[in-house]
């Protein structure tokens, strides 16, 4: 078996993992690859070292590679994609059964990549491809677990790393719609979400930015429940241990960690820096509009609409929806 056929192995010098590429799939339209000539230069890289290139615009691509390869091998893959991309990922890797699972090292190819942020693999694309091609040794596996997201009307099982809805959803929709509706770098170059969240933050403050709140009822077993207007509502599978943004308070168990508040929460505005770094006082609880921490599972009722990793969905409110921890997903990381 050559080299770059190998199963991932343990390093014993190090404690880490020798984790040889088997194949790279690359999302032609993320951010970061597309119009900028690096499909192209990861293709000439992979030719070097005869790994085979899959490029996937569509998640039933993603679905494909997989199902064609998941009987034969142990597989390391280097995915380069946004945020949606690893969320097509997970709904292709939850939805197979596997003798050995692939290991992912997920380089961040969108705009967020709120996902490769977490596991340290957002940025210096081109030299974290250059050592896993040519240094496989030396990895770290981070195993998350995918959010599986329920409801009568679905199929099948939704999977990814993190949902929000009521404000949240509302922006994330806002943005998209921005960046189709402009031109300009600060309107559709790497920074146009973060302009336009400023934008509707500052509408927001004059009054001229208007959101409905929807009408909801949030479960989330030891750590309680909301009824209501709902303000906000976030819930991920991640653990941000690097970041300076982890708005969820350090309590509970469970693999799920989700924050949601009510219109009527006590001095929500005030206390916002505070929630964006989880430093939730004792007070800040269901009965003050607060819910915050981890759980196993999250029943939600009265939402139409939310985002799951970026993407859209919509569903009929009246029915509920089960948010709870699926498979993990084995990440390399430096």
């Amino acid at each position: 078996m050559s080299q770059t056929r190998a199963a991932l192995t343990s390093d014993n010098a190090t404690g880490r993992t020798v984790a040889p590429v088997t194949r790279i799939l690359v999302n032609p339209r993320s951010f970061r690859v597309n119009g900028k000539g690096q499909l192209d230069s990861i293709q000439r890289r992979a030719a070097a070292t005869g790994i085979p290139v899959h490029v996937v615009a569509e998640p039933e691509d993603i679905a494909g590679v997989l199902s064609e390869n998941a009987p034969r091998e142990a597989q390391t893959l280097v995915v380069i994609g946004g945020d949606g991309t690893l969320q097509a990922l997970a709904s292709a890797l939850a939805g197979n059964s596997w003798n050995s699972p692939p290991k992912v090292l997920a380089l961040g190819g969108g705009r967020t990549n709120f996902t490769a942020r977490d596991l340290g693999t957002d940025r210096r694309l081109d030299q974290l491809l250059e050592r896993a091609l040519t240094r496989p040794q030396g990895w770290r596996v981070a195993s998350r677990p995918v959010l599986a997201i329920t409801h009568p009307h679905l199929p099948a099982p939704l999977y990814g790393f993190f949902v929000a809805a009521a404000l949240v959803d509302h922006v994330i929709r806002d943005c998209h719609r921005y960046r189709t509706r402009h031109r300009g770098w600060l309107r559709t170059g790497h920074p146009s979400s973060a302009w336009r969240v400023a934008q509707l933050a500052l509408l927001g403050m004059v009054g001229r930015y208007h959101f409905e709140p929807p009408q909801a009822r949030v479960d989330a077993e030891s750590l309680g429940s909301l009824q209501g207007s709902l303000r906000l509502l976030i819930a991920t599978s991640l653990e941000h241990a690097e970041g300076w943004l982890d708005p969820y308070a350090k309590r509970g168990q469970g693999a799920l960690r989700v924050t949601a508040v009510s219109a009527s929460a006590h001095r929500f505005w005030g206390r916002l820096p505070r929630l964006l770094r989880g430093r939730f006082r004792d007070g800040w609880q269901p009965g003050t509009g607060y819910l915050s921490g981890r759980t196993g599972q999250l029943r939600l009722r009265g939402l139409n609409t939310f985002c799951l990793d970026g993407q859209e969905f919509e569903l009929d409110p009246t029915e509920e929806i089960i948010v709870r921890a699926g498979p993990d997903i084995h990440f390399l990381a430096p």
